[in-house]
């Protein structure tokens, strides 16, 4: 399967020979079969010089692939791998070796350190990936397998990547995520940075001075927050051209600080059409929030949503929605409404390693009061690297500029908002805990307003596992 050219610094770049194993029409998972005796004995192997140490390794690969993972575990320990390379090297002869005697997480924990240590091996990562979707870690080895489509050399290339993405997809057509987090921040609320704010509107009309008090509820508070969800998703294939995706989310969050909770749901519905480079899908999204002390409904929407994505070269993918929502706020009617919500993301992979992302939106948010009403658009950017010593750094900001469509009238002006955020996420993917390593986000915002009431700035931090690494 592979040939003495993979076995260089990197492992080769080329990923043509082991993405065929992993989509081989005999099956998934489809092993090398066992040979009677192993192709050399240890006297041929010694034969080999330090300077030929590139042989030793593709030999010890062969030898765990063909089955014989006690030949390769005598040989690796009997002559030590040497050179700069010797210990990434070693511990994915080491992965091979369990993954043949079937200890998979075993296996895979030794892959996950050789990328940790540096993530260019992208024969690590096939194998990896293998060994993930064989643990039915389906997110988790999608991921890699994604990440794997920027070595992609052409089109048919990408196009087996992306089939082997879709024989997980169709051999879990259920997936079950959740996770816990802690999250401090310096304005849960959202609230303003003031405690005092001008109203002309009022004063002009009640004579008086235009500073007022902002509410201390209507002013930031910091604290700690606990939040928490689970998410469900179905995916089934109907005919040669359709595909029917189903999901549904909960969250949940407890800030002790403000005596709040709250509770949130939603639900998607989605018939997509396949294209030979992505799909296009019509269906329907709905949301609901509620105050679970009170057992009381705050917020729920719905609506029909139009979603694409396209993949313009194995490098290179636009994806965007449209959405169109009807909003009801039973404890607020004057804020009941429409929006229109747009987006589109266009995603470059520059390597295994690392893509960037250039993201737009545009809002029209429709209210019963024309004076909270708005048209918003929105630019960012953002990006993925994972670096050496197993650490993965994503970074997102984004840019968002509101102008409020009437004259409010306490203020006798039209509110205008622009809004910056700037997250970045730090994951550690070598600290591996039974499929889970740890990730701490911190984001910044900032709201600049025209009205002190929602003039803010806030710092959180979210700490939190993720299977995603």
């Amino acid at each position: 399967m592979l040939k003495p050219g993979f076995i260089k610094l990197q492992f080769g770049r080329n990923v043509s020979c082991a993405l065929l194993a992993l989509v081989a029409a005999t099956g998934l998972f489809a092993a090398a079969p066992a040979l009677a005796d192993p192709p050399m004995n240890q006297q041929e192997y010694d034969k080999f010089s330090a300077s030929d140490e590139n042989q030793r390794v593709h030999i010890l690969i062969k030898l765990a692939q063909a089955g014989f993972a006690d030949t390769a575990e005598m040989l690796l320990r009997k002559f030590p791998l040497q050179g700069p390379n010797a210990a990434n090297r070693t511990l994915f002869i080491e992965g091979l070796i369990l993954e043949k005697r079937g200890h998979l997480s075993d296996a895979a924990a030794k892959f996950r350190t050789a990328l940790g240590n540096d993530p260019r091996l992208t024969l690590v990562r096939i194998e990896l990936a293998q060994v993930l979707a064989r643990l039915d870690d389906t997110d988790a080895a999608k991921h890699h397998l994604r990440l794997l489509e920027a070595e992609a050399q052409d089109a048919q290339q990408a196009a087996g990547i992306r089939s082997f993405i879709d024989s997980l997809d169709a051999h879990h057509p259920l997936t079950f995520s959740g996770f816990i987090s802690l999250a401090p921040s310096t304005n849960i609320n959202q609230g303003s940075s003031h405690s005092t704010m001008c109203s002309p509107g009022v004063a002009g009309v009640l004579g008086v001075g235009c500073t007022g008090d902002i509410a201390p509820s209507s002013q930031k508070t910091s604290g700690i927050g606990i939040m928490g969800g689970a998410n469900i998703g179905y995916r089934r294939h109907i005919g040669d051209h359709f595909e029917a995706v189903l999901a549904g989310g909960a969250t949940g969050a407890i800030y002790p600080s403000i005596n709040a909770t709250s509770l949130g749901f939603s639900q998607s519905a989605e018939l997509r059409y396949d294209l030979p480079d992505g799909y296009v899908g019509f269906g329907g999204v709905g949301t609901q929030a509620m105050d679970p002390v009170q057992v009381s409904m705050s917020y729920n929407s719905y609506g029909p949503r139009v979603s694409f994505a396209k993949l313009i070269s194995p490098q290179n993918q636009l994806s965007g929605s449209a959405l169109y929502e009807w909003r009801h706020y039973p404890q607020s009617p004057t804020s009941e409404g429409t929006a229109l919500q747009i987006t589109a993301v266009l995603t470059h992979a520059i390597d295994q390693t690392a893509n960037v992302a250039l993201i737009t939106g545009y809002e029209n948010v429709n209210q019963q009061l024309s004076f909270n009403s708005y048209q918003d658009a929105t630019i960012g950017f953002g990006f993925y690297k994972e670096l050496s010593h197993g650490f993965t750094v994503q970074g997102q900001a984004t840019a968002r500029f509101a102008g409020f469509k009437d004259i409010n009238p306490f203020q006798a002006y039209a509110r205008m908002d622009q809004n910056y955020t700037g997250s970045i996420t730090l994951t550690k993917r070598d600290w591996n805990w039974v499929g889970f390593a740890p990730s701490l986000n911190y984001t910044y915002t900032r709201n600049v307003s025209n009205m002190a009431l929602y003039d803010f700035d806030s710092h959180s931090l979210d700490f939190r596992l993720t299977k995603e690494f």
